[in-house]
């Protein structure tokens, strides 16, 4: 499943996560990056800390900027794309299927899909992908992070234990946000080989009488047979 989770993010990334937002990312990490240098080459020129008077202290200096750099640059509102090109906001909808079709999304051996869901996983399959392949991309930068803050640390001599929470959390929602994708995918490739859903015949009433009488109630006549 990851595997496939991480092939449908490369297929789909440039497509779900705009052109335009990507470049915004980029600035602002960038921007971020310099400010923060700046603010810890001026922290370093009043205080003992960080020293900026050895190799690692300035590597160290460095690579903490960049790591906040990144930083900034996952917090830039990504404005995934729907597959009809609208855009999706936050919501539970774009990482949970309605009811009837979560099942399918569900890990375990391959399911066995209703022709009569076919659409409707489809549908859910297309909008839960658009929506997680930018959690992905988020998730990546913050492993950029954790790596470059954890050298930063290193270099710098200061506690790095909110570094370790950072790259637990990010390792562990970006691994499950790939095999999510896997399965989804999973699920659309084999609802896609079925034929089209026939549509569903709209529910009748059956009439009380003998077929072919007129509904309703029939008052008795003299002279009628009842």
């Amino acid at each position: 499943m990851y595997s496939l989770g991480w092939r449908v993010f490369r297929d789909e990334f440039s497509r779900c996560v705009p052109a335009e937002r990507r470049r915004r990312s980029v600035v602002v990490g960038v921007l971020v990056a310099i400010a923060s240098a700046v603010v810890l080459v001026g922290v370093g020129l009043v205080t003992p800390w960080p020293d900026l008077g050895s190799a690692a202290g300035l590597v160290g200096v460095v690579m903490l900027a960049l790591a906040v750099g990144v930083l900034g640059a996952a917090l830039v509102p990504l404005r995934p794309t729907g597959p009809d090109g609208a855009r999706l906001y936050w919501s539970g909808a774009m990482t949970q299927a309605r009811d009837g079709v979560e099942q399918y999304f569900r890990r375990g051996g391959a399911p066995t899909i209703d022709p009569a869901d076919r659409d409707d996983v489809l549908r859910d399959a297309a909008v839960i992908r658009a929506g997680m392949v930018p959690e992905v991309y988020r998730g990546l930068l913050l492993l950029v992070v954790v790596v470059l803050g954890t050298v930063a640390v290193v270099l710098l001599e200061v506690p790095a234990r909110i570094v370790l929470w950072v790259a637990l959390i990010a390792v562990v929602r970006t691994v499950t946000n790939v095999i999510r994708l896997g399965r989804v995918e999973r699920a659309r490739a084999l609802a896609e080989l079925l034929p089209d859903a026939p549509p569903r015949a709209a529910s009748t009433s059956v009439r009380p009488g003998r077929p072919g009488t007129r509904s309703g109630s029939k008052l008795g006549l003299p002279g009628e047979d009842g």
